[in-house]
């Protein structure tokens, strides 16, 4: 929850901001009102230094006709050390399809403030991978990351079919598997190299352009799938293209499938579980169906064929067993 600052220049924008930020999941730590003041100097005489404030950010929301918002912005980015997002609501009568507009785009501006900030501190992978599973898939997937080899530079997307409450167990499962200690996706994570990110089925997640994770939280998974793998296969696709992945492991049903074709078109690429190696072989089988799969096996061999493509090094041993193919 990042703590924000709001700058106004009339206090009936108080409200209408204070919900943008609680339906963001941040929170307000500071107002600085222009109301009534003659000037900007005035209205921020005693307020103390701003880049001593204590927020994360600052939301200010003036109007341009404001007699002194040039000087005001730049005292403000002068003395400021954190992101400010610029707005001016004023012109928009609330209730408008306007005003309804500006609300929407201020909301997604907020949202993705977490992921702007994290950016500053670490930069997203190159290549992303999503692990998709249903049925019998966490130790499935468990399988898949003992064998996996570290540092390969990958970030992975772990969307299982699970009921949300069941998150802390995966997460800790997953994290104790092999090298990739998991986590639970959150507001503007950024999808680093060599990091594994969980996607329940309590908040719908959508991956940015810029790497980063936005948590539409409230909101529901669309179709029958929560978490939906063809909805976040198909997000990953349209912005990763050839530099994207997906293998679909054991599950029920046909999850996944569509997005195979997604991932095929764009140059990435599809993978799944051999189905006689799966507690529930429905998943793997859709997807073989689409004719859009290129490689299939056991979760062991579909590590140790990723580890070859990043032409990683691994043991002689390994590399036996994956010329043997799925049966080892």
């Amino acid at each position: 929850m990042l703590q924000l600052g709001i700058l106004i220049d009339s206090i009936r924008k108080q409200q209408a901001l204070d919900q943008l930020v609680a339906r963001s999941g941040h929170k307000v730590a500071r107002y600085v009102s222009l109301s009534g003041a003659e000037s900007a100097n005035q209205a921020l005489a005693g307020q103390g230094s701003l880049a001593e404030s204590g927020v994360d950010a600052w939301l200010v929301d003036v109007a341009e006709d404001y007699c002194d918002e040039q000087q005001l912005l730049e005292q403000l980015f002068a003395q400021s050390r954190v992101p400010i997002i610029l707005s001016d609501s004023s012109e928009f009568a609330p209730g408008t399809e306007e005003h309804n507009a500006w609300l929407r785009r201020t909301g997604i501006r907020l949202q993705r403030l977490r992921g702007d900030i994290n950016l500053q501190q670490t930069n997203p992978a190159h290549e992303l991978w999503v692990l998709a599973a249903s049925t019998g898939g966490p130790a499935a997937v468990k399988r898949f990351l003992a064998q996996l080899p570290a540092n390969l530079g990958i970030a992975f997307l772990y969307v299982q079919h699970i009921d949300a409450s069941q998150a802390a167990t995966l997460n800790r499962m997953m994290s104790n598997a092999g090298n990739y200690p998991a986590m639970v996706a959150t507001q503007g994570l950024v999808l680093e190299a060599n990091s594994l990110t969980l996607v329940t089925a309590r908040d719908p997640v959508e991956v940015l352009e810029n790497g980063t994770l936005a948590v539409n939280y409230g909101q529901s998974w669309k179709g029958s799938y929560a978490p939906s793998i063809d909805q976040i296969a198909a997000n990953v696709a349209r912005i990763y293209r050839e530099r994207s992945g997906l293998i679909i492991f054991t599950g029920m049903g046909d999850d996944g499938a569509a997005s195979c074709r997604l991932l095929k078109q764009v140059g990435g690429k599809a993978w799944a579980q051999a189905p006689d190696d799966c507690t529930s072989d429905s998943m793997p089988v859709s997807a073989i169906a689409t004719g859009c799969i290129s490689l299939s096996g056991t979760p062991e061999y579909l590590a140790r064929a990723l580890a070859q493509l990043k032409q990683t090094p691994v043991t002689n041993n390994r590399q036996e067993q994956y010329r043997q193919g799925p049966s080892s």
